[in-house]
Formats: C-alpha cells, structure tokens, sequence
C-alpha cells in the first residue's frame, strides 16, 4: 500500500515537468492581434530605416527630421483611409506594401510605421483609425 502511494506520488510529481502538448501561437503583444508598444515602436523604427529612408530610398536618413515625418504620417493616414493627400509621400508609402502582401498586413505595417513616427518626432497628428486595433496601448 505504502509503494503503491509512493509510486502515484512520483508519477504526479513527473507529469508537473512534462511540457504541455500545445505550443503559443506566436502572436506578438498581449492579446489576440495586438501588438505590445514597444515591439511596434521597433518593428515601426525597422521598416521605416529599409523602406522609407536608406541609401536607396528616395529620403535619406539625414533628411527624416519633425517636418518630413509629419508629412509621412499624414501621408500614412491618408493612404490607409484609401484617400490621397496630393504630396509625393503618397506613393512613398505605399512601397511599405510589398505586391504579394495582403492587405492586413499591409495595413499593420504602416500602422507601426506611423506609431513609430509619431513616437519618435513627438507628432500631434488626428489619427484616423489608424493604430487603434493593432497597437495595444493599455
């Protein structure tokens, strides 16, 4: 009886450092879809240094200062609200979507890019839906 107890004891003692059958997800951020501050400021700081202002690029790294970054932004609201603001940042912008990208994550991408920016330039832009359902801010 006693061996039988110890023996029921250790098993349940094992099964407590049995990893669990199912592995995360993957997502980022505190929720289903959300995306913590801080990697989108990251993800946001990363794009925006390969797509919108490095040697290739139609900005320079030298020349993205409050200004221009306010110009991108309201270009990034204008584009993901499908509207055009007439400046030539427009198209800029929408080099952020690669063709075989899907709009989601087209979408996602110029919503960190905007977080970022306006982040980092202290921006005071009216944001229009952009940023308020992957960004989690709470």
């Amino acid at each position: 009886m006693i061996r039988s107890v110890c023996v029921i004891a250790v098993a349940i003692l094992l099964a407590g450092f049995v990893p669990p059958a199912i592995a995360p997800s993957g997502s980022i951020g505190t929720g289903p879809g959300q995306i913590s501050p801080r990697k989108a400021y990251a993800q946001g700081k990363s794009l925006t240094f390969k797509k919108l202002a490095c040697r290739s690029c139609p900005i320079q790294k030298s020349e993205l200062d409050r200004d221009r970054a306010m110009s991108l932004a309201a270009s990034l609201e204008a584009v993901y609200a499908e509207e055009e603001t007439g400046s030539s940042d427009d198209m800029l912008v929408k080099s952020l979507c690669d063709a075989d990208s899907e709009a989601d994550e087209c979408g996602i991408r110029m919503e960190v890019v905007h977080y970022f920016l306006t982040r980092r330039f202290k921006l005071q832009t009216p944001v229009r839906g952009i940023q308020k359902d992957v960004i989690d801010e709470s």
